[in-house]
């Protein structure tokens, strides 16, 4: 559980994942903070080049609250979490 690992002693409000990380994809990310008790109700919003359509059911299944493409810029990350934050 590297990601656990990764913030023992600190368990942040959100989680702002890429899909193509090394190692590890954000989808496998999302799946180990659901998993944990200490993370299970973090938001998770996915922030990607990639298109909605191509990873919306990954992203469903794997407890995201959310998701932006990059390329609509961080003003819509923004505003996309003021809106799960509602």
């Amino acid at each position: 559980m590297a990601v656990i690992a990764a913030i023992n002693g600190w368990t942040p409000d959100i989680a702002v994942l890429d899909i193509n990380m090394p190692d590890m994809d954000g989808f496998a990310v999302a799946r180990q903070l659901r998993q944990n008790r200490r993370t299970q109700h973090i938001v998770i919003v996915g922030f990607t080049a990639k298109d909605e359509f191509s990873i919306h059911a990954n992203g469903i299944a794997a407890g995201f609250d959310g998701y932006r493409q990059k390329d609509a810029g961080p003003d819509w990350l923004l505003y996309l979490l003021r809106q799960i934050d509602s």
